[in-house]
């Protein structure tokens, strides 16, 4: 009970610790953090948060400028993540060496700046700002940590109507680092994770390739035309990225194909080509076996499936069937038409759209007809223009 009690104290004291009085109000700067922080944990998309971070920033430093860099270790430079003002997209396009200038040296030494005037300072980088045309002079820098590593560095610049950072300035800024570097590492890993989930789908969409000889990159059309038509959809980024994957791995049952119907020079008789509709369905199968992967199912299982019902391996109809599958319906039957086989040659783009649309609304979604048309549109302009 002492100890809890003594807990109790200690969080008393913290919470009391970041009430700082003001003439109007009083600001707990504890929400501020809270609200960073609950941001911070629901953003995935790293760089549009960074930006709402930093503007946070700005505004409560009341900085006419701000930026945050970024350590690349490899190289050993400092490249601008954010840059906020009005030479902000100039900043952009200038990398620091580690130790080169303000933020190069607060990035070696893992120490605070805060100056007055940088313009007296032997550190300072004079030709950046000649560069970007833009008079700096009280500048307050900061390290971001990790574990003790230095991952990156916050910069506020010239204080709006003059004047120097001050220690609540100090204080505000090494509280939002720590929530920088929390999201920063949440982001490299994500990314690490996604990367790998990534190779591991297109590992998956290899052995297809090997198995399938004549069909070799045609998993990468598919999944480069539906894309195309998910953009055209305004499809959300979570759904592209689903879309994705499942036009990688969209024919992986193939695997369980006999090579001998695979590598076929000649059509399928009909029993074979009954065998080789199964394709969905053991795709599925082997998917439900891993569970990170099992999400991308209905993309693999139904992309058979024709809008008026008469598809396999369900026989969904039209609304019914999952919006990536009609979507890699599309794209899938166009690649299949336009690129060589064995048995024949690959039909002429105007001869295979004019088959699609004469399918809409039969064996293809209306919809994704209509933006697949669109985005083909876009390609043949751009192709005469050149």
């Amino acid at each position: 009970m002492e100890k809890l009690i003594i807990c109790i104290l200690l969080i008393c004291q913290i919470i009391t610790w970041r009430i700082i009085k003001n003439k109007n109000n009083r600001i707990l700067i504890l929400e501020k953090y809270d609200k960073i922080g609950k941001k911070i944990t629901s953003n995935i998309k790293i760089k549009d948060l960074m930006e709402e971070v930093m503007q946070t920033v700005k505004v409560e430093t009341q900085a006419e400028a701000c930026s945050l860099y970024i350590i690349d270790e490899e190289k050993q430079e400092l490249w601008f993540e954010v840059a906020l003002g009005e030479k902000g997209d100039k900043l952009k396009q200038i990398r620091l060496k580690i130790g080169e200038g303000i933020a190069g040296w607060v990035a070696k030494e893992g120490k605070k700046l805060n100056i007055e005037d940088v313009n007296k300072d032997t550190r300072f980088k004079k030709e950046i700002s000649k560069k970007i045309e833009f008079k700096n002079k009280a500048m307050l820098t900061m390290p971001i940590k990790f574990k003790d590593r230095v991952i990156g560095v916050i910069q506020v610049i010239n204080k709006e109507g003059g004047g120097i950072f001050t220690q609540k300035d100090e204080n505000f800024i090494e509280g939002i680092s720590s929530e920088i570097s929390i999201a920063l590492q949440n982001a490299k890993l994500y990314k690490e994770m996604k990367d790998l989930y990534l190779h591991t789908i297109q590992a998956l969409a290899a052995t297809i390739d090997a198995k399938d000889p004549y069909t070799k990159g045609h998993s990468q059309r598919v999944t480069k035309y539906a894309l195309e038509i998910g953009k055209e959809m305004n499809l959300t980024d979570n759904q592209l990225q689903e879309l994705e994957y499942m036009a990688i791995l969209h024919d992986i049952g193939k695997i369980g194909i006999k090579d001998s119907i695979l590598n076929k020079e000649s059509s399928l008789n009909d029993e074979e080509f009954e065998i080789m509709k199964t394709h969905p369905t053991i795709g599925s199968k082997i998917l439900e076996t891993m569970g990170s992967l099992s999400k991308i199912i209905p993309g693999v299982k139904y992309h058979h499936e024709k809008y008026d019902g008469t598809g396999y391996a369900k026989g969904l109809k039209g609304k019914e069937i999952p919006l990536e599958a009609r979507i890699i319906s599309v794209a899938d039957t166009y690649d299949a038409m336009t690129t060589d086989r064995p048995y024949r040659k690959g039909l002429a783009h105007e001869v295979a759209m004019n088959e699609i649309n004469k399918h809409s609304g039969t064996q293809f979604d209306p919809e994704s007809v209509k933006y697949f048309n669109i985005v083909m549109d876009r390609k043949m302009v751009s192709h005469n223009e050149c």
